[in-house]
């Protein structure tokens, strides 16, 4: 009897551990021989307001090609400081921080290849873009405008991949369905939740018809608005100039600033609310601190006191709830579009929220979601670093790993770590000399600078 009962816990947990095991479907094989990735400014290795390649190399597709010994890997390279300039970090002391773009503008280094590049990432593509902008097109958005010189008139991103003949295909793409709606301010920026589904299973239609024996990994999108400095980087409430702490009301609360809160209603903003990085020189002027301290030192030496910042500068809890739900039906449709036709996908939005809780470590490196010493963000505030991007590709190897059964070694860090060694490109962005120092001196985690002059 005894071992009648022993024999039936043995198969309860045996079923259970098989019911428990996370099951991956996988089409095709983990063979980079043609490695090709779609996607937009994060997989073209877009890094503080830049396109350039100092960074291009660490796009999450070029470190995927790398770790897998993908030969060939051939990216739209552009030359120092880029397309848009580099932003550079001059000053961290003060607030808000100076940041400026490097001199000059880059220009494309091989734009003659004979074919179509391996990395057709696009800064600026939507899921339909990816499907229906060729390079033909006037240059009327960020999307065109690159679109002219990577994809080059030859077809879309998707049928430049697949004239390939690819034998592996990686996919990110649907970011700018959903971060269009914070830098603009408002939810009406979001890709309508029908237009995202046929897009989006409209691209895997023509993938796994086009490329039927190709191994194939999508990606799911980041959904939380506290992963971006963009967003988290300037308080919604009053700041003290000198002390750089919050200003306490009567009430013994912090003052909330004061913004056109939609449709002209103009009043502070409520708790759960953000104000968006660009807002941060209007403020310094002025804007969104109440009528009522225009008399009251410092602040009545500012012009704008009184003046509310534009709907455009916040989002309110309402518009960030809005946003956050439709990004959680874009994940939806990805999940479906990607399970139904044996595709697996990469965690992506639980990487950005392990870096949002602030403890995430790497070796002795605490990567975080801070602006300009957070390591993870650059200084756009919503582009990654060159660690960020790493970080990504390591997402997308994890699950290549596991669903195809592949043994591709994981990115290190470790080339992050030097003590401002002479190379050409860094985890960190360019930052002054000046502003260099004041990092070591007031934040003495961020371990690696690319110092340069200005």
């Amino acid at each position: 009897m005894m071992r009648i009962r022993s024999l039936t816990r043995f198969v309860a947990v045996l079923v259970a551990a098989v019911v428990a095991a996370p099951v991956f479907a996988a089409r095709g094989t983990a063979d980079f021989t043609r490695f090709v990735a779609i996607g937009d400014s994060y997989g073209a290795g877009v890094e503080s307001g830049s396109l350039n390649q100092n960074h291009q190399p660490f796009s999450w597709p070029a470190v995927i090609a790398r770790q897998a010994g993908a030969p060939d890997f051939q990216q739209p390279l552009v030359s120092f400081p880029g397309i848009g300039a580099e932003l550079q970090l001059v000053d961290v002391i003060h607030f808000p921080p100076t940041i400026l773009p490097a001199p000059g503008i880059g220009q494309p280094t091989n734009l003659n290849l004979a074919r179509p590049y391996n990395n057709l990432s696009v800064p600026g593509a939507t899921v339909n873009d990816v499907i229906t902008l060729t390079g033909k097109e006037p240059p009327t958005s960020t999307a065109r405008i690159f679109a002219q010189f990577i994809l080059r008139g030859l077809g879309t991103e998707v049928d430049q991949a697949l004239a390939q003949h690819p034998t592996f295909i990686a996919v990110w793409i649907g970011g700018n369905d959903a971060l269009g709606a914070v830098l603009a301010g408002t939810p009406a920026a979001l890709t309508p939740l029908d237009a995202f589904k046929t897009s989006y299973n409209s691209m895997l239609d023509k993938l796994t018809a086009g490329a039927p024996g190709a191994g194939i990994v999508v990606a799911n999108i980041p959904n939380n608005i506290l992963a971006l400095p963009y967003a988290t980087a300037v308080p919604p409430v009053l700041i003290d100039p000198a002390t750089q702490k919050p200003v306490i009301g009567p009430d013994g609360k912090p003052i909330f600033l004061v913004a056109d809160l939609g449709g002209g209603n103009v009043g502070q903003l409520p708790p759960g609310s953000f104000v968006l990085l660009p807002a941060a020189a209007k403020i310094a002027t002025g804007y969104g601190i109440p009528s009522v301290l225009a008399s009251i030192p410092p602040f009545n030496q500012l012009p704008n006191v009184g003046k509310p910042l534009s709907d455009t500068d916040v989002l309110t809890p309402t518009e960030v709830a809005a946003i956050v739900q439709r990004v959680n039906d874009f994940n939806d449709v990805i999940n479906q579009a990607a399970s139904s036709r044996d595709i697996p996908v990469a965690d992506t939005k639980a990487l950005f929220d392990r870096v949002t809780t602030g403890k995430y470590f790497v070796g002795p490196m605490n990567i975080t979601a801070s602006f300009i010493t957070g390591g993870f963000f650059s200084f756009d505030g919503f582009h990654l670093t060159d660690i960020g991007y790493t970080l990504s590709a390591d997402e997308y190897i994890k699950t290549i790993n596991s669903a195809y059964k592949a043994a591709i070694p994981l990115a290190s860090l470790s080339q992050f770590l030097q003590n401002n060694a002479p190379v050409t490109s860094m985890g960190m962005p360019d930052v002054s000399p000046e502003a260099a120092q004041q990092i070591l001196m007031f934040a003495p985690r961020v371990r690696r600078l690319r110092v340069v002059a200005h």
